[in-house]
């Protein structure tokens, strides 16, 4: 099976330029809807110290510059976290790395994903979501439970909300 490496690093040179370049291009491009039905992103919504060891979400919602980002349909985004590692599915690739949180801030390592083949929608909602899920700086969860993930991508931010999973 092979492996990528999808990870952000400042010293991978013209290749990380063209890929951020590309992720920010692709971002922008995707469709939205108003965002009148999203939950707001004050902080005084959101509680901290979210415990994530043996936790398991799905994507349920996510928000890009205050608007929500359409989904392609029947895709499921995964997280499970155990121990100082998160492991998920990305809507076409499993993906795995380490991470480290102190109250509400979430650091994430590097990411190995495998490389399986998807039909082109698919594979660039992935592309978008390992990108922002590495841009992921602070942690909290929402009145309903769900564990909301707050990501600073180049000088866009936005939110995933993630649903419990039984």
């Amino acid at each position: 099976m092979q492996t990528r490496m999808v990870s952000q690093s400042h010293n991978s040179g013209a290749v990380s330029f063209i890929l951020k370049i590309t992720t920010v291009a692709l971002l922008l491009s995707l469709p939205h809807t108003f965002s009148a039905h999203l939950p707001a992103m004050s902080s005084e919504n959101f509680q901290s110290s979210v415990a994530l060891n043996n936790s398991s979400w799905r994507l349920e919602c996510w928000q890009h510059k205050g608007s929500a980002v359409v989904l392609v349909p029947q895709t499921e985004i995964s997280l499970h976290f155990k121990g100082n590692q998160v492991n998920g599915f990305g809507g076409c690739n499993r993906f795995g790395g380490s991470f480290t949180g102190v109250g509400d801030q979430l650091s994430l390592g590097a990411l190995d994903a495998t490389q399986r083949g998807c039909n082109a929608a698919i594979d660039k909602q992935e592309t978008q979501f390992f990108a922002v899920f590495q841009s992921v700086r602070r942690i909290s969860s929402d009145a309903s439970g769900r564990l909301v993930l707050f990501y600073v991508l180049d000088t866009n931010e936005g939110a995933l909300y993630f649903a419990p999973m039984k």
